[in-house]
């Protein structure tokens, strides 16, 4: 039977048997290119001409055509697969799950979630043609370039191509036409002039009006999630709910800007493509940029990329415009990251009295209180009213707990546990205690002695212990310094063994013998080296009675004083008729024995008594007043 040609190819027709009188050798099957013609251009032309002796004389083609067809099927299966799993072919039906997102209170509408795509390959010959599936180069596979760096299909950038909604044109101009468009000839919702309307909002940068006209059919905003996402960026500054933006923050494209925008805080471990990110924000018309620049720059100050950020602020610098608050607060935020002064513009923020004016006052009470610098009245009082304008408020929140941060630095301590009080019912465990704890390190460090003593003993000993351990040590140290020993061992008990270091230990000592307990505080002092472990040592042997230990403790920390006084507390005390300490020398001196002089009669006996009770009261007398003599306040 004759083979009819197909293409550059030759099949083997099955419609009637081969007579024993044709010849046994016929063209076997060669397989088809996949997808028609050669991707790349004509390649070397094939050989269409029947060719003989192919097949092995053994071969019977009348009994065979079922085994041949079916090697032709699995080789065909084979080339395809092979085709499909290098990435040459692909399915045209992809399965999607959806998932559900939350654009407005109470509302949530189905979102198509990003999927994920096949493996792409990288050619590392540029003169290679790939004329079939057999002539893919076997390389490293790795994610196109339309795809994120987890697999995830970059969305096309024409869906949040903003710089096309609308028109250099006025906003009346072009605002109107379109809400003249919303309804048809027959007084139907025309979809189409809905999404336009919403995008031209966008476009202007207004992001509440462009919600609210996607709220006339609710299925937009599932249908367009892009546009609902973009427009809550814009009102909200950004979105609280799983987005689908959140998956795109590293796709080269547009998306990146408004995927870095979609988080309040940006996540640990997320990629940004930054130079993406500015490549969208330059495309943007000078009126939004103006709006989104100062909020990608804090986003990529954030994300740690400083560089980013400053070009950022550069993009909208050279534009005839002032630069607004927001875009000043952003200039303040690079400053401070780059160690600078940032009050000359924090304060200019703040004397607008802008919608941004809050989050700069909050800004610089923070810079101040970083920096240990007290706040002026006029400062806390400011903070104080910009909290009850805007209570119940995020901004408002956070600015109660800088007016309690704000009336502690300005000394105001009785006023600033009133606000913490009223305010602790709205706030979580962690946030009053840190509070607490903040007023408490200004008060240790400001405070007086009465009001500390007053708030310190008022406070259980369970608020005293969820402190840190460096606000405990602080608290044990002015407690032991005016004298409450008892109070500061309490508070040191609470630290936990493991977080032990030498300032502890220290102040464990010191508190041990103020309370004479000798032993307890030698064993807080085992490991420690030091002048002043050393000196506590010395006191506590002392302390212990062991005097001679004392005295050699003193003498090798250079306290002569001490020294002296230890020695001559100790049975070693006639040591001192030689030593540096003049009135104990003298005390010595007279208490060795006198040498009775038989020739010297009883009047002359008299008369040396006389001298020597004299020497003696002016000896004791002169002993008093010396330094050494004196009984320290806290024994």
């Amino acid at each position: 039977m004759a083979g009819q040609p197909l293409g550059d190819q030759t099949l083997i027709s099955s419609t009637r048997p081969i007579s024993s009188s044709q010849p046994t050798h016929f063209l076997p099957p060669t397989l088809p290119w996949i997808g028609g013609g050669a991707p790349f251009g004509e390649s070397s032309p094939r050989e269409t001409t029947p060719q003989q002796n192919r097949l092995p004389a053994s071969i019977n083609p009348e009994s065979n055509y079922k085994t041949l067809f079916d090697e032709i099927q699995k080789e065909l299966v084979a080339k395809v697969s092979s085709a499909a799993s290098i990435g040459l072919l692909s399915n045209s039906y992809e399965a999607l799950l959806e998932s559900t997102v939350t654009i407005e209170k109470g509302r949530k509408d189905k979102l198509v979630p990003p999927k994920k795509i096949a493996y792409g390959i990288i050619n590392t010959s540029n003169n290679l043609r790939i004329t079939n599936s057999m002539d893919q180069p076997n390389t490293r596979r790795v994610f196109p370039v339309d795809a994120t760096t987890a697999g995830i299909t970059c969305p096309d950038t024409d869906l949040v191509s903003i710089e096309n909604w609308g028109q250099d044109t006025g906003f009346s101009g072009q605002i109107g036409p379109a809400r003249n468009a919303l309804m048809n000839a027959r007084d139907q919702l025309d979809r189409d002039a809905v999404k336009s309307l919403a995008q031209l909002y966008i476009y202007f940068g207004f992001g509440a009006e462009a919600l609210e006209v996607l709220e006339m059919d609710p299925t937009l905003s599932g249908t367009h999630p892009y546009i609902a996402d973009i427009a809550t960026i814009l009102e909200r500054g950004a979105l609280d709910q799983q987005n689908t933006l959140s998956y795109f923050s590293d796709c080269a494209s547009d998306i990146a800007l408004w995927a870095s925008l979609s988080f309040r805080k940006i996540p640990s471990g997320m990629l940004i493509d930054t130079n993406a990110a500015l490549r969208a924000l330059n495309k943007l018309p000078e009126h939004l940029r103006l709006i989104i620049a100062p909020a990608l720059s804090e986003k990529l100050l954030e994300y740690g990329d400083a560089e980013a950020a400053a070009f950022t602020l550069r993009s909208i610098q050279r534009l005839p415009q002032p630069l607004a608050p927001n875009a000043l607060l952003a200039q303040a935020s690079l400053a401070l990251n780059a160690g600078q002064s940032a009050e000359a513009f924090l304060e200019n923020v703040i004397e607008a009295n802008s919608s941004d004016s809050p989050a700069a006052l909050v800004k610089l009470v923070e810079t101040r209180l970083a920096a240990d610098r007290p706040l002026s009245t006029q400062t806390a009082t400011l903070v104080e009213a910009y909290a009850q304008e805007l209570r119940g408020t995020e901004i408002g929140n956070q600015l109660r707990k800088i007016q309690i941060l704000a009336l502690s630095q300005s000394e105001q301590f009785q006023q600033a546990f009133d606000a913490l009080d009223s305010l602790a019912p709205t706030l979580s465990p962690y946030d009053g205690i840190h509070l607490r704890q903040s007023i408490f390190e200004q008060l240790i460090k400001r405070g007086p002695d009465f009001i500390f003593l007053e708030k310190t003993f008022s406070h259980g000993d369970t608020i005293l212990a969820s402190f840190s351990n460096d606000s405990k040590l602080n608290l044990s140290s002015r407690l032991l310094d005016l004298g409450f020993a008892a109070k500061a061992q309490d508070i040191l008990a609470s630290i936990p063994e493991s977080s032990i270091q030498k300032r502890h230990q220290i102040l464990a000592a010191r508190a041990a013998i103020a309370l004479q307990q000798p032993f307890r505080a030698q064993a807080a002092l085992i490991g420690i080296d030091g002048l002043d472990a050393q000196l506590l040592m010395g006191q506590a042997k002392e302390l212990a009675g062991a005097y001679s230990e004392a005295a050699d403790i003193f003498e090798s920390s250079n306290a002569k004083e001490q020294a002296a006084m230890a020695a001559w507390l100790s049975d070693e005390w006639q040591d001192l008729a030689s030593s540096d300490a003049s009135a104990l020398s003298k005390i010595v001196k007279m208490a060795q024995p006198y040498n009775d002089d038989s020739e010297v009669g009883p009047l002359e006996r008299a008369n040396q008594a006389l001298d020597e009770s004299s020497l003696a009261r002016t000896i004791v007398q002169k002993l008093l007043n010396e330094e050494i003599m004196q009984i320290s306040p806290s024994l």
